[in-house]
């Protein structure tokens, strides 16, 4: 007889979705964010828990601590726990708003087919740590950095340990400072050649770290350099950035009076883009 106590059991009344293949149930549950099955789908019944122990739900795991701001959930823990389902199978990884470096080890340490990795606000991790963990994760095509402090050993060492990094993000701004330094736009041109995209917010580079950078990374699809203040991209800069660069944001104003235009892959919508209709000579608002 079925215990009533378990929802997921089959009775004579079953639910139709309990005929639904597991491969299926895979997919919806994929679906879901990570908190959602750790503290939700898990907790159904024992049908739903066994499905949530496959895998090929943990390839994609994304915390965030705001998903969590009104509860008392220990974040590492429960990501410690999303990361050991995944059996190795992770493949993209986000954390956003905590942890440290010891956690950052923990995760990439068990994820050696980790292709991309986005870290945002997570102020206790340092470069050291995290020039360290990318060590293990050689594969990784993907690196995004938002507010985490990071000098030029550390992008040296992760552009030589993750030699088909393709999308780069950091952010400068933390720094606060208006001098002019280049030496993190070269650390970049001389070690990450593949890059595919690149955004650079408050970089403090000039126009010669920028020349570097279109030098060192030919393949170059995508380049945000907004808020990097040191720029003064005079009209040849802004004609090679046309003709080689799709997707191109800029802070600096310019007032060159020429005709040409390019495609960008931003909308008219995001006014710190310039769309494909637009002459190149005007005002982009930031």
């Amino acid at each position: 007889m079925a215990s009533a106590a378990d929802p997921c059991l089959p009775t004579k009344e079953s639910p139709k979705w309990l005929e639904i293949p597991h491969e299926l149930m895979v997919n919806i549950f994929q679906r879901l964010r990570t908190l959602e099955l750790l503290n939700g789908a898990m907790k159904v019944c024992t049908t739903w828990w066994r499905i949530c122990k496959d895998p090929a739900i943990w390839k994609v795991i994304d915390v965030d601590s705001w998903d969590a701001c009104y509860t008392n959930y220990d974040l590492e823990m429960l990501t410690k726990k999303a990361v050991d389902l995944s059996c190795g199978e992770l493949t993209d990884l986000s954390i956003k708003g905590f942890g440290a470096d010891d956690l950052l080890d923990y995760m990439l340490i068990r994820s050696s087919k980790l292709n991309s990795l986005s870290l945002w606000c997570c102020f206790d991790m340092t470069g050291s740590g995290l020039r360290r963990s990318v060590k293990r994760v050689p594969q990784l095509e993907k690196l995004h950095l938002t507010s985490i402090s990071i000098n030029i050993e550390d992008i040296k060492v992760i552009g030589r340990n993750c030699p088909q990094l393709k999308s780069f993000e950091m952010d400068m701004t933390i720094t606060g400072s208006f001098i002019k330094y280049d030496d993190d736009a070269l650390a970049i041109a001389n070690n990450m050649p593949e890059l595919r995209h690149l955004q650079v917010f408050g970089s403090k580079m000039t126009n010669y770290g920028f020349k570097a950078i279109l030098n060192g990374c030919p393949h170059l699809e995508s380049l945000d350099v907004r808020w990097c203040y040191n720029l003064n991209l005079d009209m040849n800069l802004l004609k090679e950035c046309m003709e080689r660069i799709k997707d191109f944001k800029s802070s600096t104003r310019n007032y060159y009076d020429f005709d040409d235009t390019y495609s960008s892959g931003y909308s008219d919508e995001d006014d710190s883009s310039v769309s494909q209709d637009s002459d190149i000579s005007e005002e982009v608002d930031y």
